[in-house]
């Protein structure tokens, strides 16, 4: 066990400056815990171990920016970051490999790469502020999944702290790592339920020369035409999504329905494909533009909630519905933000100020699952949270995800409450 002295440096006075006001009254909900950062990963397992022998409840966390997100979850005794643990372990360029500490953030992995002219193909709505080690655990993504699959898929390798600090890993530093189980989708999206995560390792991808992106605006029926006929084409769109009159709005374009893409390659088939698009669109009587690349940015921050009372949603379902929950987004959400991966079906709502009713995020939520999807909120009023199950029905895998809950985390002592309600027994 770590010295009283060093614990005692561990342990934060107060809550941090850098943490946001609603992080802020999710720390005051959970009773105020005690915020760790230890200053390294061996620290870090050394501090997991004595929360182990204390029987503590902790709440994993990288910058602690978005607190407030997922399930309401249990009071915790501690709150522990990996915030300081941000450094660079290895990146193989030549293997196309990079292995980072999971409180590096987005941002700085970012910077690493391109040094090198390579980059990490992932761009969500969390933003490149957020740690790492927090991006997989809570699942997020990006509209880069149209080319490039989620972070799960070009995540390889993993190493984590179970419940009682040992260390635990998954595969590996080369690409085609297959032996053992795949811990890197099993940590994905589990919200901190299952351990803490220390080490990352990722594939990594060749910079694209050129960029461009071009929008298409005009009315739902046609913008649907639109979106068929690309999704059938030979075009390679590195991002293709549809967004809401209201969205659109938010970029500063017309408050249509809009056809978002996102070109990545040599310049002149950059440039191409743009024409082709635009030719497309002109045909189906839509408006065409090209928008310059900051948009992206500016699209992933108004998904941001911005206070408390702002209401996030993540869903999907299948594409060939898409016609049908456009029509019911008009009808019942119009000054919800919406943005769909038009491809995959997978999408986001947002309602920055205006709480949505239970009723109407309900049959949002029927509508996905009869569509063979499903639909979560992520960020609400801790009201709206308390009046709803927020990850709605879990299918047959609950039984599993049960009993591997039972033998990740035996007690129940992290995140608690924090991921899929019935999780816990």
């Amino acid at each position: 066990m770590p010295a009283a002295a060093t614990l005692a440096d561990w342990k934060a006075a107060s809550v941090p400056d850098f943490l946001a006001e609603r992080s802020r009254q999710e720390l005051a909900r959970l009773g105020n815990p005690a915020w760790w950062g230890p200053p390294d990963l061996e620290a870090l397992a050394e501090l997991l171990q004595l929360a182990a022998a204390e029987g503590w409840r902790i709440l994993p966390a990288g910058r602690g920016t978005r607190l407030d997100w997922g399930g309401l979850g249990h009071p915790v005794d501690a709150v522990i970051s990996t915030v300081a643990c941000d450094r660079l372990i290895e990146h193989a360029a030549a293997d196309l490999t990079v292995t980072v500490e999971a409180g590096m953030t987005l941002g700085q992995l970012q910077t690493i790469l391109a040094e090198t002219g390579q980059w990490l193909p992932f761009d969500p709505i969390a933003g490149e502020s957020s740690s790492l080690g927090a991006l997989v655990s809570t699942g997020m993504s990006g509209s880069l999944r149209h080319r490039y699959g989620s972070l799960r898929d070009f995540l390889i390798g993993i190493t984590f702290l179970r419940h009682d600090g040992q260390w635990a890993k998954g595969g590996g530093r080369v690409v085609k790592n297959v032996a053992g189980y795949d811990m890197m989708k099993l940590l994905h999206g589990a919200w901190g339920s299952l351990g803490l995560i220390g080490k990352l390792t990722f594939r990594t991808y060749p910079l694209p020369n050129a960029w461009g992106t071009i929008a298409c605006q005009g009315d739902r029926e046609a913008i649907l035409q639109l979106r068929s006929q690309l999704v059938r084409s030979d075009l390679t769109p590195v991002a293709f999504d549809l967004l809401s009159p209201a969205a659109a709005a938010e970029l500063e374009l017309r408050s249509q329905w809009t056809v978002l893409l996102r070109f990545g390659s040599v310049a002149a088939s950059v440039q191409e494909q743009q024409q082709v698009v635009e030719l497309q669109a002109t045909r189906l009587g839509l408006a065409a533009m090209t928008v310059a690349e900051p948009v992206w940015g500016q699209l992933n921050q108004s998904f941001e909630p911005r206070s408390r009372s702002a209401t996030l949603i993540k869903f999907a379902l299948l594409p060939s519905q898409l016609p049908r929950l456009l029509a019911e987004l008009e009808a019942i959400a119009p000054t919800a933000l919406g943005r769909v991966h038009a491809a995959s079906g997978a999408g986001w709502l947002v309602w920055p100020e205006a709480e949505p009713t239970v009723e109407t995020l309900l049959r949002l939520r029927r509508h996905c699952e009869v569509a063979e999807g499903f639909l979560s909120v992520l960020s609400a009023s801790v009201s709206l949270k308390q009046q709803m199950d927020i990850w709605g029905y879990p299918g047959q895998g609950l039984a599993v995800m049960r009993a591997i809950k039972r033998q990740f985390d035996p007690q129940s002592r992290l995140a608690p409450g924090r991921f899929l309600a019935g999780l816990e027994e």
